[in-house]
């Protein structure tokens, strides 16, 4: 048994610039759990890191332990030439609930880069607006990338309008990939457990 002591936050902070993917995501995920708002100025350039899974760690901790400050910070960022930082700082935006992020949000569904428009499917999932309930359907319905679509239909669960059964239902037949149908399902589950309304 691994009877060593927990990291300090300083030596956490150290291990965000490990040369280690694995070690800066471990650090990332440790400073999450532990809710150490003191980390985030030391996190937000990880939005920038080269690895996927880390840029998407940080997005969480940034969600879970930043406010509106943090979010007016992060805007720049969304005019980033890298599509990869775009995709990772919209998530944050997401998770902060940053709700004049929204506009910029739905106008990110038609990035040319299929990471941006999943992260934007994402955000708008979190931001719970149903005025983003079309443009969701729409990257359900006929986005050419499965991520995106897996994403909006997440994201209609989450809105719970009743307008997105049909098409929900459409994708659990017809949609030839197997997460898609799945989170179609799982959406459908949700609105059918939570919606007041009828379809429409």
């Amino acid at each position: 048994m691994d009877s060593s002591p927990d990291p300090s936050v300083e030596q956490l902070i150290e291990q965000l610039s490990d040369a280690s993917a694995q070690v800066r995501l471990q650090a990332v995920e440790t400073l999450r759990r532990r809710k150490e708002a003191s980390a985030l100025p030391k996190l937000l350039p990880l939005l920038h890191d080269p690895d996927w899974w880390v840029r998407v760690a940080v997005a969480d901790a940034v969600g879970e332990l930043g406010d509106e400050t943090t979010a007016q910070a992060l805007l720049p960022d969304l005019q980033h030439d890298d599509p990869l930082v775009r995709s990772s700082v919209t998530l944050a935006l997401g998770r902060l609930r940053y709700k004049p992020n929204f506009e910029t949000a739905l106008a990110m569904l038609e990035d040319n880069h299929h990471w941006v428009r999943y992260a934007a499917a994402i955000a708008l999932g979190e931001l719970d607006d149903v005025r983003a309930v079309d443009a969701l359907i729409q990257r359900l319905t006929d986005d050419v990338d499965y991520l995106v679509r897996a994403g909006a239909a997440r994201s209609l669960g989450r809105i719970r309008h009743p307008k997105a059964i049909r098409p929900l239902r459409r994708a659990v037949v017809k949609d030839d990939n197997e997460l898609v149908r799945a989170d179609a399902l799982e959406a459908l589950r949700l609105i059918w457990n939570g919606a007041s309304g009828e379809e429409e």
